[in-house]
This record gives C-alpha cells, structure tokens and sequence, in this order.
C-alpha cells in the first residue's frame, strides 16, 4: 500500500501554537490548538498518529524559523517521527504578500505553511533552499549551543551595562576610570560597590582598602593616593552612588557568571 503525503504547518506562539495537516487534495485532516505545554504535545502527538493511522500516510510539517517558543514541541515532534522542515523567512514574506490579509490568523498561517509544503519539491529545485530540514542535533552540542547563547546575551548586557557605568562615571568622577582604565576592572568595581560615595574617598585608609577582595598590599599603595585626591562633582555625589553600585554589582555578577559558564563550556567540550 502506497504511504500518502500529508502536508502540515504549525504556527509557533508563545502560549499555544496551531496545527494545520492536509492531504495532497487540500482537505484539511486536522486542525487543532495546541497548549503549549507537555500534556498539550503529548496529546498532540497521539492524535497526529492517529491522523497518520487512519488516513495511511506521512506528515511532514513545515515551521517558521526553528528556533524561539517551537521548543520543546518540535523536538517532540521529531523524537516521533515526523519529518520538519524550517521554511525560510524570505519566501514566506513573500508568499503571505501574495495572499494578503486572507493569511491573519494563526489557523490561517498554519494553513498557508502546509500549503507551502506541497511546493517544497518544486520551491527547492529553484536554487536557493527555502525548505531546511530540521535533523536530530547530537544532545552534546544541543548542550553547548544552548549555553552559548546564554553566555553571548550576558556578555551583551554587560557591555551595555558597562557603558551606562562608564557614562556615569565620566559624569560625576571622570578621574576614577585613569586609574583603572577599563570600567570593568574587577578592584574598581569592588571598591565601586563598597564605596560608591565619592565624598568618602578623602577619608579611605590602606586597612579599608585591604578589606576588599583582591587588592593586595601592593596595589594598594599604587592607587590609595589618587583615590583620595579625585575631584567628583558634589552636589550630585549622593544621587549617583545608589545608581554606580548597583551597575558595578551587575557587572561584577555578569563577569562572574559568564566565567562560570566558560568553565561549563570547556567541560562539555573535552
């Protein structure tokens, strides 16, 4: 007996998604919102089967970028066996231009990814691969991608957070940073967060500094001088310590964290 094609789309969204499976005639065979959540794809997936069972063919879904709320539920999918194909952005912008406001809702855009899943022979051989298949990626690199995504938007929130705290510096005390030099220095932001009051830099002591952790006896005599004789400007010295330390924690958490992370990486690598 010859496996019939059954086409499907899945409009990913963040609380439910919809699935749309047709046949090659265009009849819809099933057409349903998916909570997402596990008992939602787990249903989901009997139901699909049964689909499969009764009708006696194969479902390939297509989906709209692979990454993002698909997750869990197109690793579900795949773990068994439906084939999933991610459509290129490109092509369904185009192809939504094209049928214009009729593609609206989320019943209709699952609709229009299966009808795009007829064409994916055809779309395919016109050169550029609009229809990628999504295989089952090795659980250790799934692993490290997930971690590295992690760590790139950490180290992104902590450029902008150092450049809000180096503005705010430039601000109150510009001398502070000819000192340290870069804003993310951890002894700067240790004694930033410990002290974030420029008006009680006069009165620092070499045993005050010592307290803090990292400086040493050594740079201690280096920078006790200077701290004492910065400038900062006096009548904005309060308001501006409640936001300096808070981003000097932030930082320092961020650099903490996405130290601990490398070392998470590294292990899984090995």
């Amino acid at each position: 007996m010859e496996v019939k094609e059954l086409l499907g789309g899945i409009d990913i969204g963040s609380e439910f998604h919809h699935v749309v499976v047709i046949d090659e005639g265009g009849e819809v065979l099933y057409d349903k919102k998916i909570l997402h959540r596990f008992s939602g794809f787990h249903k989901a997936v009997r139901e699909l089967k049964e689909t499969e069972r009764r009708v006696g063919g194969k479902i390939a879904f297509g989906l709209e970028g692979k990454n993002g709320y698909g997750a869990p539920f197109d690793r579900i999918l795949g773990e068994n066996g439906f084939s999933l194909y991610n459509i290129d952005n490109l092509k369904l912008k185009q192809f939504r231009n094209t049928f214009g406001a009729e593609w609206k809702t989320d019943r209709r855009d699952a609709k229009m990814l299966a009808k795009l899943m007829s064409l994916r022979v055809q779309l395919n051989g016109e050169g550029d691969k609009v229809f990628i298949p999504i295989g089952k990626v090795p659980l250790i690199h799934e692993k490290l991608k997930i971690l590295s995504r992690h760590q790139q938007t950490l180290i992104d929130e902590k450029k902008r957070v150092c450049n809000r705290l180096r503005k705010k510096l430039l601000e109150i005390c510009p001398g502070i940073l000819d000192i340290f030099g870069k804003v993310e220095a951890k002894t700067l932001l240790r004694i930033l967060i410990r002290y974030p009051n420029f008006s009680r830099y006069r009165k620092l002591t070499r045993e005050k500094l010592l307290r803090i952790k990292g400086i040493g006896k050594v740079s201690v005599g280096k920078i006790i001088n200077q701290l004492q004789g910065l400038e900062y400007v006096r009548e904005l010295v309060e308001v501006y310590a409640t936001i300096i330390q808070y981003q000097a924690k932030r930082i320092l958490e961020l650099k903490e964290e996405i130290e601990l992370l490398d070392k998470k990486l590294d292990k899984l690598g090995e």
